[in-house]
């Protein structure tokens, strides 16, 4: 894992080399791309990513916002990343539940973020919900449980030397709370859904702190055993862009189907003027996507080979991204 970490700061300090090169960027801002790594050096352990996951869903199960199981989970990513010197910070925030849901009351959430700093004030943030929707039966495998799963394990292979910062950006992973609407009112954008990220998106932009996120990227429901990955049609152009190059030049050009509007928690840092993409399969498990939010939401519906094309087109297209963004947005 620490040999990744390298040769991702290596390929980010090589593009912002070459930035000012006029052979490497024209005037329309578009810069040659750092190559695709060999797959054998995309070291994303699948079968790991798969026992997190299961931990989540069997031992844990319900992981509602405001619950012992959202505190547990929590507790859990703390225990398999801080060792690793990864840094912590839980951002907490109030939400009230609307008229007609079944729970009531302020209810208090966490965001939790794990950031290794870089040698420049940026961050590149790889995001995920890791919360349940509000039903009585609902373990959310793929819906929240996958995408958490799978930033476990990219912080396992993203971590380095333990405080030592990264050459370049920095890099934050952010799990956050309170994606889902309160059962069983419908969800909507401002009184009922993203309650963690339109918090933690307007502290960015409160705090000063927004200008130094590169981008953002998002994955949701990312484990469905037949995986097709739609790019969110809000999501920043050049992010889509990267991903898709990534993913044909990977081999896995099936890998994303196509794009479609899915409102999701990418959509408030967009709305502050932070590029973001949201990577989710909404298919789930065809057209019909007749298992999202139901109790069908369950492990036999995934797999542990969809986590980890999830994880190495991630882990390909860092560089990539980090070398984009810094072109883009300045270093």
């Amino acid at each position: 894992m620490r040999f990744l970490s390298i040769r991702l700061a290596l390929a980010a300090l090589l593009l912002v080399a070459c930035q000012a090169a006029p052979s490497c960027s024209g005037s329309n801002g578009s810069g040659t791309l750092p190559p695709v790594p060999n797959q054998n050096e995309l070291n994303f352990d699948q079968d790991r990513a798969w026992q997190d996951l299961t931990y989540l869903v069997e031992t844990i199960g319900r992981r509602r916002i405001g619950t012992e199981g959202a505190q547990r989970t929590r507790e859990y990513i703390r225990a398999e990343l801080a060792k690793l010197g990864w840094q912590f910070e839980e951002d907490v925030f109030q939400c009230e539940p609307p008229e007609g849901a079944n729970r009531r009351g302020t209810v208090t959430g966490t965001n939790l973020i794990a950031r290794w700093p870089g040698t420049v004030e940026r961050e590149l943030w790889i995001a995920s919900h890791y919360d349940t929707f509000d039903r009585p039966k609902f373990v959310g495998a793929n819906d929240g449980g996958s995408s958490t799963a799978v930033l476990i394990e990219l912080g396992r292979q993203l971590a380095g030397e333990a405080g030592t910062p990264r050459e370049g950006p920095g890099i934050a992973l952010v799990w956050f709370d309170g994606e889902e609407p309160f059962y069983p009112v419908r969800w909507d954008d401002d009184t009922n859904s993203t309650f963690g990220s339109r918090h933690l998106a307007q502290r960015a932009v409160d705090e000063g702190f927004d200008e130094q996120i590169l981008a953002l990227v998002l994955l949701d429901m990312v484990g469905d055993k037949d995986l097709g990955l739609n790019v969110e049609q809000l999501s920043t152009p050049w992010l889509d862009q990267v991903f898709r190059q990534t993913a044909t030049e990977m081999g896995q050009s099936s890998l994303i189907v196509g794009s479609r509007e899915i409102k999701d928690d990418h959509r408030p840092f967009l709305r502050k003027g932070i590029p973001a993409i949201d990577l989710i399969d909404f298919n789930y498990p065809n057209i019909s996507n007749r298992y999202w939010h139901t109790d069908e939401d369950t492990l036999d519906k995934c797999s542990p080979e969809s986590l980890g094309l999830v994880g190495r087109l991630v882990l390909a297209a860092l560089p990539r991204v980090l070398a984009k963004g810094l072109e883009l947005r300045g270093p």
